[in-house]
């Protein structure tokens, strides 16, 4: 019988685009985000004293204006606050 072949499990994108030192794009309510790679995320998000704190950090000031501008909702926010946990994963975040 023949030895089965080794298959490398696939990357997830975050942690493709952090191996590659790229960011992460993606959009949320008809906003384009970008999640930089863990070693050039702000030193700020170490301080951040809850998600809200963490999520504004790592977005930014100008994209997390144009977020608040489109009115989420709660549900909104939540829906973004795990898509930039995905975008920095394997960050140590």
């Amino acid at each position: 019988m023949p030895a089965a072949k080794k298959t490398a499990a696939p990357k997830t994108t975050a942690a493709k685009a952090e191996a590659t030192e790229k960011p992460v794009k993606f959009t949320h309510l008809g906003i384009e985000f970008e999640v930089p790679p863990a070693k050039k995320l702000p030193l700020d998000l170490l301080f951040a004293e809850d998600e809200l704190d963490a999520v504004k950090i790592v977005v930014g000031e100008d994209k997390w204006a144009e977020f608040r501008a489109a009115r989420p909702t709660i549900g909104d926010f939540q829906d973004l606050s795990i898509k930039v946990n995905e975008a920095s994963a394997g960050s140590g975040n």
